[in-house]
Formats: C-alpha cells, structure tokens, sequence
C-alpha cells in the first residue's frame, strides 16, 4: 500500500535583517530590509491507496498450489533452456507483475517499441512507460534446439524447473 504525508508545519518567521555569523565567512548584514509575514499554518492531509498498475490490470504469473504437481511433470517433459542469473531475476520480476503489462518475456514488436519510443502501446491504444527492454537472449544452438516446440521449460543454474515460457 502505498501512503503520502504532506505536513505543512507550525512556524513563525522573523526578519532577516540582522548580522549572520557563520564559520566560512565573516559576519555580514543583509542589505536592504527583508522581512516576512508571520503566520501559523497548521495542516494535515494523509492520502492511502494502492498504485493503480501499469495498463490497468495487475500481471500474475505464479501457478496456484493445486496446479502446482501438474505444471511440475509438464515442466519435466518440454525442452529446456538454462537461465542466466540476470535471467532468473527477469523470471522473478515478471512473475510477480513488476513489468505489468507484460505476460512474458518481450515479443520483437514489444522489444522494438520500448527501444524507439521507451513505452508499450496498449491494445486499448494508451501507452505504458517500458524504457527497459526484458528480453531472453538464447545463442544459435538454443534456438535450434527448441525451434519446433511452442512451449520450453526455463531452469536455473542447477536445472530445476523455474517457469514454463509459451
């Protein structure tokens, strides 16, 4: 939950008219006269509210604990792709929504709008800011390896199953 303060405190001001002392530099007066209106204001306002996210609608992408057994044997049986550990750390991010509007990792049309323009047109036509690219860069025997599945499984560094990408 995200919460703003805005405290206008109590205070009186006086006049600056007389002779500053500081240690950087002999004293001095001010020249002229300046003074200020003294006024007490007192006021307190506390706003509370969630930050609306990113094109609208919060991305979920963690699997419910009954599907869970489920996704893990599907998971055993696609091909594989090792994550790097900044790649494990994009898994996370958009796992939990941080990159909403994404779904996954960026399609080329996504990848090229937030590099021309560092925002993602919505298909509403708005605009979500996305000055970031999230990306899974996989070499030439990666690609070759998987070219015919429309689904892989992505593991960590000790090939256990992190996410399935469709």
């Amino acid at each position: 939950m995200a919460s703003t303060i805005v405290i206008q405190p109590s205070f009186t001001s006086k006049s600056l008219n007389k002779s500053l002392n500081t240690h950087f530099v002999p004293s001095f007066k001010l020249p002229g006269s300046v003074s200020f209106k003294p006024r007490t204001v007192s006021q307190l306002s506390v706003r509370a509210g969630l930050i609306e996210p990113d094109g609208g609608k919060l991305v979920d992408l963690h699997v419910a604990e009954p599907e869970r057994g489920l996704k893990k044997r599907e998971a055993a049986l696609l091909p594989r792709v090792k994550l790097s550990r900044i790649d494990l750390q994009w898994v996370h991010v958009l796992s939990e929504g941080w990159a909403s509007p994404l779904t996954g990792f960026m399609r080329e049309s996504e990848f090229l709008q937030t590099l021309h323009f560092n925002s993602l047109r919505l298909g509403d036509g708005s605009f979500v800011n996305m000055s970031v690219p999230i990306v899974l860069a996989i070499d030439d025997s990666q690609k070759e390896r998987i070219a015919e599945s429309k689904r892989v499984t992505l593991v960590d560094s000790d090939d256990n199953p992190v996410a399935i990408l469709n």
